[in-house]
């Protein structure tokens, strides 16, 4: 929104500097007409093509997989265990401040030897948590992909989580959790995880100051005796490397490493009916709505439809939504929505901050937009041009060495073969106007959807309340 402002700003002072320039000046002689040049025709869309990649197991069992590709002499290491949030127990947060404090220090090396060993292979080490999946990766040069492997070991297998730092980064993510609820978007965002998945793992939310404070060193080191194993273990190297040198780094970090436990699996339900929650932000001059329900994972044969269905929606500046609240209204900088897949379950949220006196009617416009798309088909070249910008989208996401290794990623947490990267591109263009409405109906009904508003009450809440889908959620 900030950088969407400086720009309104921008043209509004070159306009403003183009009038002071020109006034009291005679008349400019009128210009030529000039014929504007139509653009090239687009060309006809290719597949994502999938470099020849080697995969395979450790006898531990830590999965390998490496693609050797590009012509840029670096390399991108991912080393990706599979454990997270969902692992946290009664800590909420825990996982992620064990990622953090896996940075201070691993191996014989403290966090500025660390560093500095990274600096000089040409990146830079970085650890990160998620629901399901904690991270470690590291971009070098190619000629040092060997010792970055080495590295990425050390920090998962011999961390020195020094409790002398623990007070430090407990304090950090305290300031941090505290810039976050005083955000409109994290508070609304909270609620809905939690009206949204309830008493699971994912609907816990941001931890409290109580949660962070309970963190011991304890914890941590019981997270990661526990949580970490080879079992739970993949190793992905993408880019210019000696595959000779980095097959026997990888058996060298990990091959001796105990298998561990086997992955949490704990998918959750979510809820199937309306719920609304209104937050009361008394003076607020925007208000910020957040409204969604769980959808499909990725291993549902609907999952493009749906995702080609949302970027008509909402994704992008000629999106229905956008197109409709932002460039015909101006009641906002923008509108997104987005299909978020977990393991085996998923969400799709659109959100968006709107003028406080246009709250109701926003919300009205975004119903009636699903609405409509459920009625009626769209049009074949609004579908075509959704389906441009979506494979592009993907293929130039998909093209980078990380990008690549993500995606591949992707693919082993939901359990997806190599085809669904390959033929993804054929799949959102084989997707029909009336996939779309179907999708709509199927997976976006009103009647199941959480609405999350934070704004002035006073001056929304009971308009709002007035909404037919709201009225209605409320009576349940």
């Amino acid at each position: 929104m900030i950088t969407m402002l400086h720009r309104r700003i921008g043209r509004a002072a070159c306009a403003i500097m183009l009038t002071c320039a020109t006034a009291g000046a005679a008349p400019a002689p009128a210009a030529a007409p000039t014929t504007r040049e139509s653009p090239p025709p687009l060309g006809t869309p290719r597949d994502f093509r999938l470099p020849e990649k080697v995969a395979y197991r450790l006898e531990n069992g830590v999965g390998v997989t490496l693609v050797p590709f590009g012509t840029i002499p670096k390399a991108t290491i991912l080393v990706v265990v599979r454990t997270g949030n969902v692992d946290d127990g009664p800590k909420n947060g825990l996982a992620d401040m064990v990622a953090d404090l896996m940075k201070e220090g691993a191996g014989s090396r403290s966090a500025a030897d660390v560093a500095r060993y990274a600096a000089e292979m040409g990146g830079g080490l970085d650890t990160g948590a998620g629901a399901e999946q904690l991270t470690v990766s590291i971009e070098v040069l190619s000629e040092r992909a060997a010792d970055a492997i080495a590295l990425a070991g050390d920090t998962l297998r011999r961390p020195t989580l020094p409790a002398s730092e623990l007070p430090r980064l407990k304090a950090n993510f305290v300031r941090q959790l505290a810039v976050a609820r005083s955000n409109p978007q994290s508070v609304a965002r909270d609620a809905y995880a939690k009206l949204l998945w309830g008493d699971h793992p994912y609907g816990r939310g941001l931890p409290t100051d109580a949660d962070v404070a309970s963190y011991t060193i304890d914890d941590v080191r019981g997270f990661v005796a526990g949580s970490f194993g080879a079992a739970r273990t993949h190793v992905y190297v993408g880019g210019r490397f000696d595959r000779a040198a980095v097959e026997a780094a990888i058996r060298g970090a990990f091959a001796d490493w105990s298998g561990g436990a086997p992955p949490t699996v704990n998918p959750p339900t979510g809820t199937s009916v309306a719920q609304v929650k209104l937050i009361d932000r008394p003076d607020a001059a925007q208000s910020t709505i957040v409204l969604g329900l769980p959808a499909i994972d990725p291993t549902s044969a609907d999952y493009v439809p749906l995702v080609v269905t949302n970027a008509l929606l909402g994704s992008g500046l000629l999106s229905r939504f956008n197109q409709n609240l932002r460039e015909d209204k101006g009641w906002t900088y923008g509108v997104g929505s987005s299909v978020a897949p977990t393991y085996r379950s998923g969400s799709w949220t659109a959100s968006t901050d709107v003028n406080t006196k246009d709250t109701a009617a926003s919300l009205r416009e975004l119903y009636g937009e699903i609405a409509r798309l459920q009625r009626e088909a769209p049009p074949a070249d609004e579908l075509k041009r959704t389906q441009n910008l979506r494979a592009g989208a993907f293929v130039i996401g998909a093209s980078s060495r990380g990008g690549l290794l993500g995606q591949l990623a992707f693919l082993d947490l939901h359990g997806l073969p190599d085809e669904w990267l390959t033929d993804y591109v054929k799949h959102v263009y084989a997707v029909t106007p009336e996939q779309v409405s179907k999708a709509a109906r199927d997976y976006l009904p009103a009647s199941k959807m959480t609405l999350v508003v934070v704004g002035d009450l006073a001056k929304v809440g009971s308009d709002v309340r007035a909404i037919p889908q709201v009225k209605a959620a409320a009576k349940r």
